[in-house]
């Protein structure tokens, strides 16, 4: 259920930063969909290393990696959304 999460939250994170990008700043398709993932891919790194963080330990276990791709999967998906949904 974790990982649903994790997707969620990448998707949402894409499509708000894409379509703000868009509508609100002005600029490009391209460069919105750009800065939507790597927003989401961003975000999904900055919180696995504040679990990390919180562990106080650097593994592979308090890193986890599953849920930073599930994140960037979400991310991916925001894209699909903006193209398909929003025309972009």
């Amino acid at each position: 259920m974790d990982k649903l999460y994790h997707l969620i939250a990448g998707l949402i994170i894409c499509t708000i930063v894409g379509l703000g990008c868009f509508y609100l700043l002005g600029f490009t398709a391209n460069f919105s969909k750009g800065a939507g993932l790597l927003s989401a891919i961003a975000c999904g790194a900055i919180k696995e290393t504040i679990d990390a963080y919180r562990a106080k330990s650097w593994t592979v276990k308090t890193w986890n990696v599953f849920d930073f791709l599930a994140t960037c999967v979400g991310g991916f998906a925001g894209i699909f959304i903006l193209i398909v949904g929003f025309k972009l």
